[in-house]
């Protein structure tokens, strides 16, 4: 009577065994499948936030360290064109198609690095394409004398176009940047640069420095060249170049005449020595 075949206990148990049974094969599987997907996902989460991690570390030193190398580089590379550029002369287009810098640079008197900037190669790049015969020649001696200097001097031609700006302009602003001296024998661009505060070095002013001496009264022998502009004036050269205008001497063309100095005009743009005939003087 406690235990019945049919009894409730009897049912439960069965009940109760099927339900244990079902849970044991089938929900309990599941669960321990969705346990390990869990746990596997939670590792992985975890393993690939490490590794994230450590990855964006590594990258962020990389990275300062190429920017520091980057940093010292430049540093170096700065450091090293001011000690190059220490003294160093800027030369404008004047002076190359003038040509007579190659001499000094020869003779030992300038000796410091020669700056040319690409602004200035270009220019006479253009002027060597011109139409016209003289600017043609001209633009072509400015580019020879470039690489003859490149022989006998430490030229550096720094990759810096006229970027909108005239080159009178870049040269200025390139010379101010940088403190260092512009090299001219063009007058307005010699007092553009000074009044921006760049020093210059006038050619022309180092040529007339060097020319022959006089003074007013002094006696000279000089040949006459050419007629003046003036009413019965002649035209002759000293050996270094220099105008010797004789008064008196329109009609002596070709002849050597002996003169007297009488007034001297010195200026950047060049000295002109004015003179009378020797003879006029005397009667």
């Amino acid at each position: 009577m406690e235990l019945p075949f049919f009894g409730y206990h009897t049912v439960w148990e069965v009940l109760i065994s099927a339900a244990a049974g079902l849970i044991g094969f089938y929900v309990f599987p599941l669960f321990l499948i969705s346990a390990q997907y869990w746990i596997e996902a939670t590792i992985n989460k975890v393993v690939n936030e490490i590794v994230t991690n450590f990855w964006d570390q590594q990258s962020r030193k990389i990275q300062e360290a190429r920017r520091e190398k980057q940093k010292r580089k430049v540093e170096e590379e700065d450091s090293k064109r001011k000690s190059d550029w220490e003294h160093a002369v800027v030369l404008d287009t004047s002076v190359l198609v003038d040509g007579r810098v190659v001499d000094i640079v020869k003779t030992g008197f300038l000796d410091h690095r020669l700056i040319i900037i690409q602004a200035v190669l270009d220019e006479l790049q253009t002027i060597a394409d011109s139409k016209d015969k003289l600017k043609r020649q001209r633009g072509r001696r400015g580019l020879d004398v470039a690489k003859e200097l490149k022989k006998h001097s430490k030229v550096v031609i720094p990759d810096i176009g006229a970027n909108g700006k005239g080159v009178d302009a870049k040269l200025v602003s390139f010379a101010k940047e940088h403190k260092l001296k512009l090299m001219t024998m063009d007058f307005n661009l010699n007092k553009v640069a000074q009044v921006s505060g760049v020093k210059t070095l006038n050619l022309n002013d180092l040529i007339n420095g060097l020319k022959t001496i006089m003074l007013p009264g002094e006696a000279i022998k000089i040949k006459v060249v050419q007629q003046g502009k003036e009413k019965e004036q002649g035209v002759g050269y000293l050996p270094d170049g220099t105008m010797i205008i004789v008064e008196g001497a329109k009609e002596r063309v070709g002849d050597e005449v002996d003169a007297v100095v009488s007034k001297i005009i010195q200026s950047s743009a060049g000295r002109i020595i004015f003179s009378k005939v020797s003879e006029q003087l005397r009667n």
